[in-house]
């Protein structure tokens, strides 16, 4: 086959492209610092990459879930505090009030601190996280303690902490404080602890030290269900850190791995450039070589 110039010359311009590319694309590498700018730099590694981009989402979004449901349970777990330190305080008036060497003057006193602390254990009831009343159930926008009942629900407000797992961060506290009136429905005293204040207001008022005496057992036991709760509130917690910590863990293997599909080895990189510069230079003094002077350039 007859080569010509014309043949030679349309050759050198197109090596002369490819070398051109070959440093674009190094040298869009070096600026981005990373090896993928466009899909069709590596269609195969480019879906690895998203993939992983989307696994590395999907991680962040379970940590702020978590981290979330772990205030949500720490507040939860300070009111309980909160209220238990209220508990036993009412306890030690109660014993105050029943030791039979008070006048009136001071069970009235006695009275009137227990009525002022039922205003705090609706305050406790009545405690909200980032715009959340925790102790609400589902009903998390309004407040569950009410003036003469309680509007919050038993049901379980869950968040998701990894593909496919949730937990309850919410605790059922209507069995503890009851009705804000202490009432049931038929108007009997329901066992919550505004009924067992209400009850010990009552008989401190009266002066009967034996019916102060007897609410002591059921308080006793309230502050035991409080602990209860409490306990619960913090094996929640353990679980939640524990996940936390396992999904920390990945984030950091999950971005190493990003890193090593996705990233540039700026030095390799340099290297590179430096010998695609040499080759470019090359054909560059070939191709003067090829193309040689024409009668025209004599003429001129």
């Amino acid at each position: 086959m007859r080569i010509t110039n014309q043949m030679m010359v349309n050759t050198l311009k197109m090596n002369i492209s490819t070398n051109t590319q070959r440093m674009a694309v190094t040298q869009d590498q070096i600026a981005t610092g990373k090896k993928i700018n466009k899909a069709s730099d590596d269609p195969g590694s480019l879906v690895q990459v998203m993939r992983i981009r989307g696994n590395v989402t999907e991680n962040e979004q379970y940590v702020r879930n978590l981290e979330e449901a772990v205030s949500f349970l720490d507040t939860t777990d300070s009111a309980l505090d909160d209220l238990n330190e209220v508990m036993q305080r009412v306890r030690e008036l109660t014993v105050q009030a029943a030791n039979g060497t008070n006048d009136n003057s001071a069970l009235e006193a006695i009275a009137d601190e227990i009525e002022i602390l039922k205003g705090q254990v609706r305050t406790i009831a009545n405690i909200s996280y980032s715009n959340k009343y925790i102790f609400a159930g589902t009903n998390v926008t309004k407040a569950p303690c009410g003036e003469t009942e309680w509007t919050g629900n038993g049901n379980s407000l869950t968040m998701e902490i990894s593909v496919g797992a949730t937990l309850a961060v919410n605790i059922d506290m209507r069995d503890i404080f009851g009705s804000p009136t202490g009432l049931d429905e038929l108007g009997n005293p329901d066992g919550g602890i505004f009924a067992i204040f209400d009850q010990l207001i009552t008989d401190i008022h009266a002066g009967d030290n034996e019916a102060i005496s007897a609410n002591l057992d059921v308080m006793d036991q309230k502050i035991d269900d409080i602990l209860s709760k409490r306990s619960v509130v913090g094996a929640r917690m353990n679980r939640l850190e524990l996940q936390l910590n396992r999904m920390e863990d990945e984030k950091v293997s999950l971005k190493s791995l990003l890193s090593k599909r996705e990233d540039a080895d700026i030095t390799d990189l340099a290297i590179d450039l430096q010998m695609q510069e040499n080759v470019y230079t090359a054909s560059l003094s070939a191709g003067a070589k090829i193309i040689m002077p024409s009668l025209l350039d004599f003429l001129s």
